[in-house]
């Protein structure tokens, strides 16, 4: 930490803005939203809702550690125990009942079992490739349909969306001005994407609700506030309130995915558990009913 504090301060004194000079320490998306406070007087608040932002992040990840310690040792526990019969246990019953093949006398479906790993490794392969390929708008339509995080990915892009355009809103700023400050964002970047396709919208005289219509992750209350017909703070207003009950949204959802992930590990131990057995007694089952 100190060293990234002294990198800051050295960028500082060479002449950097603080957005460039925390930008190698920094997520992209916390970049762009210093980025625009920076530019329109809202360095401290954004730095400070960024900072409760990491410590909320940092609690959830805390929890999660916590809730994996008891399952992890379980599993390494299981791990061992299989091991071990396959080192111990089916050599012994070889020796007791040579008929018993273990590691031959196995059902067809323990066979399809141990070939489910070679498809699902391709489908992954492929998924990263495919999924590198598109651009962040793509990657953004792609990601919020994945069952269970989908939801909470649609809340944070929803929360990042709307205290951008807060901030910006808050400072008196067009539509024109808006355009130009997402066009200095990353190029290739979804803000800067998304400030793109909104531009073209606009100057082709096309309603908003389309563009929404065809990405998915772009919340519709965000284009109701904008063409509410209120005050610009008006609208300020409303997408800073938008934004935080999204980032409460956010907690909700990231605290039920962290309470089902542990009845999750236990079923996977469980199916493991039942797995080996059947492992374990199917061969002698087999050998004994074929001396009836």
């Amino acid at each position: 930490m100190s060293q990234g504090v002294g990198t800051i301060i050295a960028s500082l004194k060479s002449g950097h803005e603080f957005s460039e000079s925390v930008r190698p320490l920094i997520e992209v998306q916390a970049y762009h939203q210093i980025l625009i406070a920076e530019k329109h007087g809202q360095l401290s608040e954004i730095l400070s809702e960024l900072a409760k932002f990491d410590r909320l992040r940092l609690k959830q990840l805390k929890k999660i550690k916590a809730m994996l310690v008891y399952p992890f040792f379980l599993c390494l526990i299981l791990g061992m125990l299989i091991l071990m019969i396959r080192l111990y246990v089916f050599p012994q019953i070889q020796e007791l009942m040579p008929s018993v093949d273990p590691h031959h006398q196995v059902s067809g479906w323990s066979k399809m079992l141990r070939m489910i790993p070679i498809p699902i490794l391709a489908c992954l392969i492929g998924s990263v490739v495919y999924w590198s390929r598109q651009d962040a708008i793509r990657q953004a339509q792609l990601i919020v349909k994945l069952p269970f995080i989908g939801k909470l990915i649609r809340k944070y892009i929803a929360y990042y969306l709307a205290s951008n355009l807060a901030t910006l809103l808050r400072n008196g700023l067009s539509v024109k001005e808006i355009h130009a400050t997402l066009m200095e964002f990353k190029s290739g970047s979804l803000i800067h994407l998304l400030g793109e396709k909104i531009h073209i919208t606009l100057l082709e005289g096309r309603s908003l609700k389309r563009l929404v219509d065809r990405h998915n992750f772009i919340p519709t209350e965000i284009v109701k506030f904008m063409s509410s017909g209120n005050t610009i703070p008006e609208m300020a207003n409303s997408m800073t309130a938008y934004s935080r009950l999204m980032f409460d949204e956010m907690i909700v959802a990231t605290d039920k995915m962290i309470g089902f992930i542990q009845p999750a590990m236990f079923i996977v131990i469980g199916i493991t558990i039942i797995s080996t057995y059947f492992q374990l007694l199917i061969p002698i089952h087999n050998s004994v009913k074929g001396m009836y």
